[in-house]
């Protein structure tokens, strides 16, 4: 079918699709290197560790995610600092699945990653306490446009304290992330603390109770330790924390965080058209039928919208990359 032909609205709804889908590819990457990079992740050496110029990583996250020194590797003579990364990667999918409105705006997930060295806390009451060490020097810190602690932060963690094995691959040769989601273990612990007060100033008084999840729950091992705990599949507490916050959630729509924008723009055109879906789309339309469609997002798009009409699909189709070759959804 000639470009000409192409409807002049399946282009544009494409290619507003393809304005979010970019900024969303963004975000994976950006959590991606928060997630297995120490210099990103907050190391917790000591009970009441500093956070530093690491507050904003902090901010707008449900909760945390402990890694507990059982769960890191690393060379015999230096200090373990890999995490499993397919465990960050099943969680990624798992919050993508489970979130009715996703928000990838100014750093907001499930969870900022903390790893605890061995020279940090042991217990889970000491992890409670270092968690609300983290929290309140938070709130001091918090005061960055856009940037706030999240009202579950001080109320619930999630702590991995095991690696649950290997999930075997599918007979198509790939590991399913939602097996891994399914076999993988975490605990999730209330801290004894309430839900704090949201962006806006409201108070959340949320009673949170882990009753939901005792169908879910799986052996303990840990000996009676003072604080609410309950050991789930990784799975269920994705879902736990997510139906949480959106109880709690504001409801005004989040600011657009424009460093997730880093769209190609036809020249002559105004930049700020990238801060737009629906003047980008425009943008690169009008350019398109200006100078024959040359420029990438133009390209993908007619090959995409002529493979939908013609009942095919696209190599170019909105499928993120994969965390991992051997891993899928």
């Amino acid at each position: 079918m000639p470009v000409a032909e192409l409807p002049r609205a399946a282009m544009l709804e494409d290619l507003t699709r393809a304005w979010h889908f970019q900024r969303e590819a963004v975000f994976r990457r950006n959590q991606k290197t928060h997630w297995i990079n120490d210099s990103y992740r907050l190391v917790l050496r000591r009970q009441d560790a500093p956070i530093g110029n690491q507050v904003d990583r902090i901010c707008n996250k449900a909760t945390a995610f402990y890694w507990l020194p059982a769960t890191q590797t690393g060379a015999p003579d230096a200090e373990k600092t890999f995490t499993p990364g397919i465990i960050f990667a099943a969680l990624f999918e798992e919050w993508s699945r489970c979130c009715v409105h996703l928000n990838i705006e100014f750093g907001h997930f499930l969870a900022t990653p903390v790893r605890v060295a061995a020279t940090g806390p042991s217990t889970l009451p000491d992890i409670v306490k270092a968690h609300m060490s983290i929290y309140a020097q938070a709130q001091q810190l918090s005061g960055l446009e856009h940037y706030s602690v999240h009202p579950l932060f001080p109320a619930i963690i999630l702590v991995c304290d095991q690696f649950d094995g290997k999930v075997s691959a599918q007979p198509d040769g790939y590991v399913s992330l939602r097996d891994v989601a399914k076999k993988q273990s975490v605990l999730v612990v209330l801290t004894g603390s309430r839900a704090g007060s949201g962006a806006d100033g409201t108070t959340h008084g949320l009673e949170i109770s882990l009753d939901s999840l005792a169908p879910f729950a799986l052996p303990l091992e840990w000996a009676a330790c003072g604080v609410d705990v309950v050991r789930v599949p990784l799975s269920e507490a994705v879902r736990f924390v997510t139906e949480l916050e959106e109880r709690v959630q504001d409801q005004q729509v989040p600011s657009l965080d424009r460093s997730l924008c880093g769209h190609d723009y036809p020249l002559g055109y105004n930049p700020n058209v990238r801060y737009s879906p629906d003047l980008w789309a425009h943008a690169v339309q009008a350019a398109g039928e200006e100078n024959g469609y040359e420029s990438m997002d133009a390209r993908e798009s007619v090959l995409r919208v002529r493979a939908r009409l013609e009942g095919q699909k696209a190599d170019c189709e909105f499928e993120h990359e994969p965390f991992s070759i051997r891993w899928k959804q």
